[in-house]
């Protein structure tokens, strides 16, 4: 009977490999650029923005977003530093608490974020940047 059961259950999916872009950093002499903040932007689906104020306000550092699409934070900043907050970014405002899809909307209720998952429909509400 067992056997009969293995067979009627459907075959086990592979899961997707997560592709996440990683920080393209580099040191100037006195000033840290992250060279692919709009390809990061593009491919977490979030506003540029908002990936720069959470990396200025964790960091405490003045910064901008040049018009080429690069963000300059006006201070050296170690690389190691810069990727564990990329991390920590991706943890709590993009990856689903439930299901861990990357595949989210950031939804603004007032001075409240919704995570909104599109995999598992899923809705978590996280601090606000």
């Amino acid at each position: 009977m067992l056997d009969r059961l293995y067979s009627r259950l459907p075959e086990k999916r592979e899961r997707k490999i997560i592709d996440l872009p990683e920080l393209e950093i580099e040191h100037l002499t006195n000033k840290t650029v992250i060279k692919n903040l709009q390809y990061i932007s593009t491919r977490l689906d979030r506003d540029p923005r908002l990936i720069m104020r959470y990396f200025l306000k964790e960091l405490g550092k003045p910064g901008t977003i040049t018009p080429s699409g690069t963000l300059e934070i006006f201070d050296k900043i170690a690389s190691k530093s810069l990727n564990e907050l990329f991390e920590k970014f991706i943890k709590t405002y993009v990856k689903c608490p439930t299901c861990g899809s990357i595949d989210t909307r950031l939804i603004k209720h007032g001075k409240i974020f919704i995570l909104k998952c599109l995999a598992c429909g899923a809705e978590t509400p996280v601090k606000y940047i």
